[in-house]
């Protein structure tokens, strides 16, 4: 017989079997966690905002059915006709309740305004009760009956109707009527979610002066939110007034690389109206304006630089703004210091719009663009120097570059304006001291050059350069040159 014996297994072999989890293993039961624990309180959030919403839901309801309530002990006398928003005692802060009131006749299914003989059968009450964190609103409706048969015989009665520029009600618009004569008759209400503000049992034969007015809106006209009606005792006044979302014009350059200034004069006109022009400017934005559906058109300059085709077309946006990028001549402007400032002068039509000013960049380049018409460019610079009698004196000197022809905004190609002739300029001996080693040297003259040549200019560019020079009084002398302006700006 063979007798089987267990060995224990060396103790340095058990080590090399159970060398525990890899870095990997540990990364990956990591990851796995993370996106479980994710899903896990994602689910968690979306319960918890169920939750809240079904308790929102349940409470709108009853904020709904509780103003219900309210407006039936009220009665039909005491409840405010048109559109309020009024809540029941105990409501949160954050709920909105918007409550509409309409009389109605038997068997009137139309908006009173529509309506051809509206009546006071009973007053018909909607109530929409909401919360931030509802995306629709509770509603509750009812139809609340007077006591007594309402009786609107010897009475006048005026349903005022408010729409947009589409031909839709306007809700929520305040309409102020006042009655000099008969102040009963005067009131303050809103209109319903119909445009419509129906008030019965008005007294007759007074004129009711009526004010349409709402935060955000504009009337097609300047006498537009207002009317007046006649009461007649038996009759039914209808007005109709007119109120939009306001809109605005932003004006800028249509070319982003060459922006038009700001303060430069923009005229426009709405396409229906067409022959009145306003005026505005680029950096001020036009707001107030009644969104027409006709549009607008828009040029860049005054009322007389219409450049005809070239004049645009743009659409309003009812309760916005519209960005209206009208065309314009294209100019670049070189040969000048980082940081100088050049006024741009309008020489023939709209002379009297007034200077532009821009401003060079680093690299002595200004793109620009500039209304129709002919233009003059100036730029001039200063900077303290010591004279022969060792006084310091101001230097001043200027440039002034005008074109000969018109900028053009259907020109395909932008308008060169060069500032060169600056090196032509040195100050006499008599008035400037020689430099010094440790001095940079003031600028040259050739003495054969002319300070008015211009052989070798643009055949659109008519130039003037003057140096000048103050010492308590001002004492001045014409010279030619533009490049001086790299040197005295550098100092």
């Amino acid at each position: 017989m063979v007798r089987s014996s267990s060995v224990p297994p060396h103790p340095s072999s058990r080590l090399a079997t159970d060398g525990g989890f890899s870095l990997v293993e540990v990364l990956a039961a990591v990851v796995l966690f993370v996106a479980i624990s994710a899903s896990t309180i994602t689910v968690l959030l979306m319960a918890l905002k169920t939750v809240r919403e079904n308790n929102d839901r349940v409470l709108v309801a009853n904020v709904a059915r509780s103003q219900i309530e309210e407006l039936r002990v009220l009665g039909p006398d005491q409840i405010v006709p048109g559109l309020t928003y009024d809540k029941p005692a105990g409501t949160p802060d954050d709920f909105v309740v918007e409550t509409s009131a309409q009389w109605v006749g038997a068997g009137q299914t139309a908006s009173a305004c529509d309506a051809a003989s509206p009546g006071q059968a009973y007053l018909r009450i909607r109530v929409a009760a909401s919360s931030p964190d509802l995306g629709s609103p509770a509603v509750a409706d009812t139809i609340i009956a007077p006591e007594a048969n309402v009786s609107d015989e010897g009475t006048a009665a005026i349903a005022i109707n408010v729409e947009d520029h589409n031909g839709e009600p306007v809700s929520g618009v305040t309409v102020t009527a006042v009655d000099s004569t008969s102040p009963e008759n005067s009131f303050t209400y809103l209109t319903g979610s119909d445009g419509c503000l129906y008030i019965p049992g008005l007294t007759p034969d007074r004129a009711l002066a009526i004010t349409v007015s709402k935060d955000g809106y504009v009337s097609n006209s300047e006498s537009g939110d207002t009317t007046t009606s006649n009461l007649d005792a038996g009759s039914l006044a209808k007005p109709s007034l007119l109120l939009a979302p306001a809109s605005g014009i932003d004006f800028i350059s249509e070319q982003s690389d060459y922006p038009l200034p700001v303060g430069t004069p923009i005229s426009w006109r709405v396409n229906e109206t067409g022959a009145l022009v306003n005026s505005g400017q680029t950096g001020v934005a036009v707001v107030g304006q009644w969104p027409n559906p006709s549009g607008f058109a828009a040029w860049a300059g005054c009322a007389d630089a219409d450049p005809g085709d070239l004049v645009q077309t743009f659409d309003f946006t009812a309760g916005g703004s519209t960005v209206a990028g009208v065309s314009a001549g294209r100019v670049e402007l070189s040969g000048l210091p980082p940081g100088v400032d050049v006024i741009a002068s309008p020489t023939g039509v709209c002379s009297d719009q007034g200077p532009l000013t821009v401003r060079s960049a680093g690299d002595g380049i200004v793109r620009l663009a500039l209304p129709y018409g002919l233009r003059s460019f100036s730029a001039s610079v200063e900077r303290e120097i010591v004279d022969g009698e060792g006084e310091t004196v101001t230097e001043t000197l200027s440039e002034d570059v005008t074109l000969s022809e018109p900028l053009d905004p259907a020109q395909a190609d932008s308008t060169p304006v060069e500032f060169t002739r600056a090196d032509q300029l040195e100050p006499p001996p008599s008035e400037f001291p020689e430099p010094s080693s440790s001095e940079s040297p003031g600028p040259s003259l050739s003495p054969k050059a002319s300070p008015c040549s211009t052989n070798d200019e643009p055949m659109h560019l008519t130039r003037a350069v003057a140096l000048s020079m103050r010492k308590g009084a001002a004492r001045t002398e014409n010279r030619s040159g533009a490049a001086m302006l790299a040197s005295a700006s550098s100092n």
